[in-house]
């Protein structure tokens, strides 16, 4: 019988930034729609119609880009993106506030999503460093905790 190696884990930044964008991807959807059944019933006046259905369409983009953004977070570019992509329903908030308070959420959760998963990487990294170490000095006796 031969042992197996155990399955590499994923990076834990990437899997925190992927969640974060592909959920951040259908609140655009969402915020498109609200953004089209607010002007259909005339509840944006001061704001053109042209204005609000290029929120519509930018959402519906948006919502592809942030999906493409989720599948290519392994790649260096990747990250950059993800930050870019943060600004346009910070932008929308000029049509409707409401997408912009919740543009800062996700630029929020973006945030903790680098900065969380990256701590739980080094970590990870450290304890592997360790175990290596542990187990190249073979001296087979248990350590102490």
């Amino acid at each position: 019988m031969t042992e197996t190696q155990p399955r590499r884990q994923r990076p834990a930044t990437l899997v925190f930034t992927q969640a974060v964008l592909a959920l951040q991807a259908f609140v655009a959807l969402f915020a498109a729609l609200t953004a089209f059944g607010l002007a259909k019933g005339d509840a944006l006046n001061d704001h053109s119609y042209a204005s609000v259905m290029a929120v519509v369409l930018g959402g519906f983009v948006l919502l592809a880009l942030l999906l493409v953004a989720a599948g290519v977070q392994q790649r260096p570019w990747g990250r950059w993106l993800g930050w870019v992509l943060q600004a346009p329903m910070l932008i929308a908030g000029i049509v409707v506030p409401a997408i912009a308070a919740i543009g800062a959420v996700f630029l929020v959760l973006w945030i903790m999503a680098l900065s969380i998963g990256g701590r739980i990487d080094r970590e990870r990294a450290e304890r592997e460093v360790a175990a290596s170490s542990s187990r190249a000095g073979g001296s087979g006796e248990a350590e102490a905790p």
